[in-house]
């Protein structure tokens, strides 16, 4: 019915559902297909170490006790883990990792399975194992409505399951919440010491005026001195722009391999 690619095989009923053991590429497979938006859940292993320990060096340089750090747009969870871990999680009290699509629901009918966030997008479609070619989804979301009105009116059940992956809870100090970076809650407001945004704030993903609000929203939830990194992966390569937040403005610390591409709307 729909062409298969062994790029495309994802059996994500056995990785979210069953929670069957899998395989890093199969994982790394199945996070680069999941799309939320105009963004993808991309997760590399350890791909993030060297400007972590950039980052870490700052930490120590400016900060004598326990901080709270927030990581946005965490896809996965893995690379906070690995946050933690590279910044040394005894100088850490809490990571909070935030990400606007952690939890959903999954539908199977036959060979058909349907992801659906909790507020009933549509996030994958797979059939037969394989994650369907944009192509193909693009006609199940244009229609997400009426697919999930079917489901619902045909009294299909729903499993719920996340997107973090399973090791995440041997780490008590790394809690995972659902945030938009352009709608944050405001009890999180000036809690932060230190926040990350990773392969996110990009100009391929957002309008000018979004990363505005996105930059603004990070400005709110970031303590007085506070650490800001807004970093990117390229080419394996990681480039990024440090920051300070200095009476309510964000200055210019250091840009790593170039900086950000959104460091002008920073400062």
């Amino acid at each position: 019915m729909f062409e298969k690619d062994k790029n495309f095989y994802t059996d994500i009923y056995s990785f979210f559902i069953l929670k069957k053991k899998t395989h890093k590429k199969k994982i790394e497979n199945i996070y680069r297909l999941l799309r939320v938006d105009n963004t993808y859940k991309t997760t590399t292993y350890n791909r993030m170490f060297d400007i972590n320990i950039k980052l870490r060096k700052y930490l120590k340089k400016y900060f004598s006790r326990k901080v709270m750090i927030c990581d946005l747009g965490i896809s996965s969870g893995q690379s906070t883990i690995e946050l933690f871990f590279d910044l040394d999680g005894k100088n850490i009290k809490n990571v909070y990792g935030f990400d606007k699509q952690i939890y959903f629901k999954v539908y199977k009918i036959k060979k058909f399975i349907f992801l659906f966030s909790l507020k009933n997008d549509l996030l994958m479609v797979e059939y037969d194992k394989h994650c369907l070619r944009y192509r193909y989804f693009f006609i199940f979301k244009k229609l997400e409505k009426v697919l999930f009105y079917f489901l619902k009116i045909m009294k299909f059940k729903s499993i719920n399951s996340n997107a973090l992956l399973p090791n995440l809870n041997k780490v008590d100090k790394c809690k995972f919440f659902e945030q938009d970076i352009f709608n944050i809650e405001k009890k999180y407001q000036n809690l932060f010491d230190i926040v990350r945004v990773s392969n996110l704030l990009n100009y391929s993903y957002f309008s000018k005026a979004e990363l505005k609000k996105a930059i603004y929203n990070i400005n709110k939830i970031s303590k007085r001195n506070s650490l800001i990194l807004i970093s990117k992966t390229l080419n394996k390569k990681n480039m990024g722009s440090f920051f300070i937040k200095k009476n309510g403005k964000l200055q210019l610390l250091e840009d790593y391999n170039g900086g950000s591409e959104v460091k002008k709307l920073m400062i």
